[in-house]
């Protein structure tokens, strides 16, 4: 007889992603069968209450965020700054949602489609900033500010501070991004009930090439935890030699 953790988990799961032009190779201890629930949770102080481990919380979040920066063709890493006499700096809700609603009026306005992938970040003073990339904003509507950089000053103008740099190395830019992804972050922005990212509708995202069991025993995993085992191919791997 199958018992409910066998019918609700498959075990051992080898997953093939491709992520732009690179692939990578996931073998999960435990996944839940699409469509299935379950409900994990712990008793403390005589409640019930739903608990994810931090680590596992950082973690899917890591993944997530570097699927979308690699994934998509950003052109510009952007710093998002607010000036205190035209915002609350504390207020990240207000924020989130001036700028997402000031985005789509500009591409309304200009027909065209910028589109984001932003990480918050708290200041030492409680105030929060930005950091990401942005896509689809045209060259031509950036200037030099005093200082000779590039600045977008329908921004400046409405909430403050932006840095601008091109991208030159989606990888590495793709890689740095990740390190704003902390405890710190993750307990800051659920005591308000947000989110650790935000981004635009309509990203590209990893697909899925192959699924199954894993072939290849011998796999030199680049990380593992209790949860996953992940391995990113070279160019010159066969892929396919991977699963069945």
């Amino acid at each position: 007889m199958v018992n409910n953790s066998q019918r609700l988990y498959n075990r051992d799961v080898a997953i093939l992603k491709q992520y732009g032009k690179r692939y990578k190779l996931q073998l999960h201890r435990s996944l839940r069968n699409s469509g299935l629930e379950v409900k994990e949770k712990r008793r403390i102080k005589g409640e019930y209450v739903h608990e994810e481990k931090l680590e596992a919380s950082i973690i899917r979040t890591r993944s997530k965020i570097y699927e979308l920066a690699i994934c998509n063709d950003w052109d510009f890493f952007v710093t998002l700054t607010l000036d205190k006499r035209k915002y609350d700096r504390m207020d990240l809700k207000r924020y989130r949602v001036n700028l997402a609603q000031f985005i789509r009026d500009y591409n309304k306005k200009y027909k065209i489609n910028i589109k984001y992938l932003l990480i918050p970040e708290m200041h030492k003073d409680k105030a929060w900033h930005m950091h990401g990339f942005i896509m689809g904003l045209p060259l031509e509507h950036l200037k030099k500010n005093e200082n000779g950089y590039l600045d977008w000053f329908a921004y400046r103008n409405k909430f403050g501070y932006i840095s601008i740099d091109e991208i030159r190395n989606k990888e590495a830019a793709s890689c740095y991004i990740l390190k704003y992804i902390t405890k710190n972050l993750e307990n800051c922005v659920k005591e308000l009930n947000d989110h650790m990212y935000y981004c635009s509708q309509g990203l590209k995202r990893a697909e899925v090439i192959k699924r199954g069991m894993l072939k290849e025993r011998n796999v030199k995993w680049e990380f593992e935890n209790e949860w996953v085992k992940i391995k990113w191919l070279k160019e010159n791997e066969n892929i396919e030699d991977f699963i069945y």
